[in-house]
């Protein structure tokens, strides 16, 4: 399992275990005049996190259990990203759609002349990234599994 799956599965678990609770306790003390006014908006805050937590997950969620995931491949360009330390993006030249990585491979040239082919692997509608194949382009030789 990598990264992304295992980032996936934590925040959808975060969701429940913020939406639970706070169903529980709004719904015993919504009415109660006695339970405090901020305490209320507390859990109404843990709440719509919870909420904001299965949004985010809950479209890709048959897919990540399921794995039923789409291989997009074609020529790529590799470039570091700026603002992410070892991580990587991707561009397939020809969608022009960009994915992220963490982990950057060890490859001898980075640069927008240099094109390679790559096999990315994600969700169906393009969520998650789940790994992806960098081949040089003219021999097809695999240069960096992930």
């Amino acid at each position: 399992m990598n990264a992304e799956i295992i980032r996936y599965v934590f925040i959808f678990l975060l969701g429940v275990a913020f939406l639970l609770p706070a169903s529980y306790v709004l719904v015993l003390h919504f009415g109660n005049k006695q339970y405090a006014f901020f305490n209320k908006l507390k859990w109404t805050g843990v709440l719509l996190l919870g909420l904001l937590c299965l949004s985010i997950t809950i479209p890709s969620f048959t897919e990540i259990v399921f794995r039923d995931y789409r291989v997009l491949d074609g020529p790529c360009i590799l470039e570091p990203s700026e603002s992410k330390g070892t991580s990587i993006d991707i561009t397939l030249t020809e969608t022009n759609d960009t994915f992220s990585f963490r982990d950057a491979p060890d490859l001898d040239v980075y640069d927008k002349k240099v094109s390679y082919y790559c096999r990315v692997t994600t969700t169906q509608n393009q969520a998650f990234e789940i790994n992806y194949r960098v081949f040089d382009k003219h021999t097809q030789t695999l240069l960096y599994p992930n």
